[in-house]
Formats: structure tokens, C-alpha cells, sequence
């Protein structure tokens, strides 16, 4: 065989396999673009640690990254996305994240002792409702609690019929009541109805039960309405 002609193709092949080679280990920008994933990000950062669109590169893979574990529910997950991206432009959600499924983990279960029970806002009766749980013995999560301090709220013990201005108004046992004046054997109290608003009128201490002191709890129901409820009504289970 012509030596010319091997020496030809032997560095005909070689030519080859370096092309190959330059092919496998580089990554256009406009490769990536075209892929759009966290991988091809990474992969055009990784081949071009000084190209022209390393920013925007670096930018798109955090964004393609945390689209694909925004709705997971592991921690670690999250913890790895923050390691990855330590000033990350989703460093806060990451962290709520890892503190909702926190709570998640610690979560107890509890049975509610009430029917039509307000769900609140926030610990405390002047809070809007959140919701309602309907029905006694429904079962919720609970995510936390509160003790209150020197509270000037009270709850009607049970159902009890005042008469204002010649109008007879029905309160429900569980009324929330904000304490005005506490007098020798009744208060007079504040509280709100749908028919007639923001309403004062005195009612025995033997109908009300004060609730300094008393606990809250932060629950979560099946349906996922998420809020406080008297601890009252709340039963550890």
C-alpha cells in the first residue's frame, strides 16, 4: 500500500476524532437556548466559563431549576437548591418552603368539639373569619398554638337573647364578645351580628367565659383553609 496514502489518513482520522472531540465537550448559546432546560444551562456555563452570555446563562439555569422543584414537599430539595444557589433569586420561597414542610412534619391532629366554628386570621376574636368548620368532630391538623395574655375577650357559654332598642338580638353560644367594663356581676361587652352590626349591651358573667390565659390553635382542615381557632374547641388528639 502507497505509505502517502496512509500517512493521509491517518491524518485524515485524527482531524476527525479532534472535531469530535471539540463537538462533544462545547455548547453553543444558541444550543441552550434551544433546549431551554437547567442541563443545557449548566452545560454552555460549564464549556464557556467566559462567553459572552454567562450571566444570562447562569440566570436562566436558577429559573429552569427551581420550576422543576417549586411544588415538591422534601426538604431536601429545597436545602439543595440553596446550596446550589446561595443568593438565589428564589432564596426566600426556598426557605418558606423548608419551614412550611417543617411545620408539616410537626403537625398533630386534633378534633374539633364545636359545630359552625369560626376559623380566624389570627389568634383573637376582632380577626376576620377565615372559614368555618361545620360539623362537631371534624378532624384538622394543628400547626401551632398561642397562649393569650391579660385578653379583654370573652365567649358566650351559650345561646342567650338581649334586647336593644326594643329589638330582640339572639346571641349563639361561641359569640365572640370584647370586654368594655367589667362590673361586680356582669360586663358590659362589644360585639358585632349581621343584622344589626356593631352592638354594647351588659350580659351576666355567669353566660361568658373570659379568655386570658386560654390557648389558640393554628390548624390546617381537609379542604385546606388554614387559620385559628379557640382552644376551646379544639381537642388533642
Amino acid at each position: 500500500m502507497d505509505v502517502r496514502f496512509i500517512r493521509i489518513s491517518v491524518i485524515m482520522m485524527t482531524l476527525a476524532g479532534l472535531g469530535l472531540m471539540v463537538g462533544c465537550s462545547s455548547a453553543t448559546w444558541e444550543d441552550a437556548q434551544q433546549e431551554d432546560t437547567y442541563e443545557a444551562y449548566q452545560e454552555y456555563i460549564e464549556a464557556n466559563p467566559k462567553g459572552e452570555h454567562i450571566e444570562e446563562a447562569k440566570k436562566r439555569a436558577e429559573t429552569r431549576y427551581w420550576e422543576s422543584i417549586k411544588e415538591d414537599s422534601t426538604a431536601g430539595i429545597f436545602e439543595k437548591y440553596l446550596k446550589e444557589f446561595p443568593e438565589g433569586e428564589f432564596r426566600s420561597e426556598a426557605q418558606d418552603k423548608l419551614e412550611q414542610i417543617s411545620k408539616d412534619n410537626m403537625a398533630t391532629e386534633g378534633r374539633v368539639t364545636g359545630s359552625n366554628v369560626i376559623i380566624r386570621s389570627d389568634h383573637t376574636t376582632e380577626s376576620p373569619s377565615a372559614g368555618v368548620v361545620a360539623n362537631k368532630g371534624t378532624k384538622v391538623q394543628i400547626l401551632d398554638q398561642y397562649s393569650t395574655g391579660d385578653s379583654k375577650e370573652a365567649i358566650l357559654k351559650r345561646e342567650i337573647t338581649i334586647v336593644k332598642n326594643g329589638n330582640k338580638i339572639r346571641l349563639p353560644g361561641g359569640k365572640a364578645l370584647s370586654i368594655l367594663d367589667d362590673r361586680n356581676d356582669s360586663v358590659h361587652a362589644s360585639f358585632s351580628t349581621p343584622e344589626y352590626g356593631a352592638t354594647e349591651a351588659t350580659i351576666s358573667k355567669n353566660d361568658i367565659e373570659a379568655m386570658s390565659g386560654e390557648k389558640w390553635y393554628k390548624i390546617r382542615t381537609t379542604d385546606d383553609i388554614t387559620g385559628w381557632i379557640y382552644g376551646k374547641f379544639v381537642e388533642e388528639l
